[in-house]
């Protein structure tokens, strides 16, 4: 996970708005590589999450199962919508698949 520093008050090993790399996470904290390059923990409000790697493991997987399905003309879907707010960027991707 990547997180963003948006407190560093009493913290002289991190920079305001710099990114760190979560090594481990807690239900209040984070342990993060903080500017010496040693871990540290730190409280979860002084950061904002940039990038979950949850989810960067769940939407690499969802690619990797569309590119099977376009690669194999899509024999698993049975019906895709796509819906888009009114600046024309794609806001939603509905797609329903055939069950045997």
């Amino acid at each position: 996970m990547i997180v963003k520093c948006i407190d560093n008050n009493l913290c002289s090993t991190l920079t305001l708005g710099k990114e760190y790399l979560v090594i481990e996470e807690a239900p209040e904290y984070f342990v993060i590589i903080d500017d010496k390059s040693e871990e540290t923990t730190c409280r979860k409000s002084r950061f904002k999450v940039i990038e979950d790697g949850e989810l960067t493991k769940k939407t690499k997987a969802t690619i990797t199962e569309l590119t099977h399905q376009l690669n194999n003309d899509f024999i698993d879907i049975k019906q895709f919508n796509i819906r888009k707010n009114s600046k024309g960027e794609i806001k939603e991707i509905s797609i329903k698949f055939k069950y045997e």
